[in-house]
This record gives C-alpha cells, sequence and structure tokens, in this order.
C-alpha cells in the first residue's frame, strides 16, 4: 500500500477513535429508537414508557403531538448526519470532523428538547475530543 489516506487511517490518535465511536453509537442508537417512540406516540397519543420512565419526554413535549413528530424526524435526520460524521472521523477525514462539530449543537439543543441525558453527556465529549485529535485528520 503506497496511498498515504491508507497509513493515516491506521494512525488516528485514540481521541479520534473514540470521537468517531460515539458519533456512531448515538447517531445509530437514536436513530434507530426515535421512530419506534414516534411510531407509539401516533396510536396511542401517549410517550412509551422505557425503563420505569417516559421515552423522550422533554419540553418539546409541550409543543403539541404535530412539532413533537417533525423534531423527532429532525433527530433522526441529525443522528443520520452523525452517522457519517463518524464513519468520515475511523477513515481519518477532516470533513467528517467538520461534520460533526456542525451537527453537535443541533444534537445538543435536541437532547435538551426531548430530555435525552446520553446526548448531553456524549455530544460536549466528543466535540472536545474531536477537538484534540483534529490535527492529524486529512
Amino acid at each position: 500500500m503506497t496511498g498515504t489516506s491508507d497509513s493515516r487511517h491506521l494512525r488516528l490518535p485514540w481521541t479520534v477513535r473514540i470521537a468517531a465511536f460515539l458519533f456512531l453509537f448515538l447517531g445509530v442508537a437514536f436513530g434507530d429508537s426515535v421512530p419506534f417512540v414516534l411510531a407509539y406516540l401516533e396510536p396511542n397519543g401517549e410517550l412509551p414508557m422505557t425503563f420505569w420512565f417516559r421515552s423522550m419526554a422533554g419540553p418539546f413535549e409541550q409543543l403539541g403531538p404535530e412539532t413533537f413528530t417533525a423534531l423527532g424526524w429532525t433527530i433522526v435526520g441529525v443522528c443520520a448526519a452523525d452517522v457519517v460524521a463518524g464513519v468520515g472521523l475511523w477513515r481519518g477525514r477532516r470533513w467528517g470532523a467538520r461534520l460533526g462539530l456542525a451537527t453537535s449543537p443541533l444534537a445538543l439543543a435536541l437532547g435538551v428538547g426531548f430530555g435525552l441525558p446520553v446526548i448531553l453527556l456524549g455530544g460536549p465529549v466528543r466535540v472536545a475530543l474531536v477537538s484534540a485529535g483534529r490535527r492529524s485528520l486529512g
């Protein structure tokens, strides 16, 4: 192998690898689960119970079902972009870092609105890790 992208891919610092994992994990976890919550909300008129608490019960719940659903699909889109950012980061691409840094404020705001503490914790951590390892990206 003579390409620099392959050798750079193997030499990424742990900060970038962990950030990529967080983007992928959070994107897949919430991007896959939110549609199920929205599908439950539609016929039942209430949020489902998950581990003794109501899923996605945050300030957005007070906005009404139509707005809640629209914002729910928005977070699914942000999660999809996070997965793409995670793949880019894992491959050592600078565009992955840019995309991830662009989606993080949206993910954080939606995490607050939907009451998703995992996003509230993981979002700032992944931004700090990307920032720490950004110079190693091509």
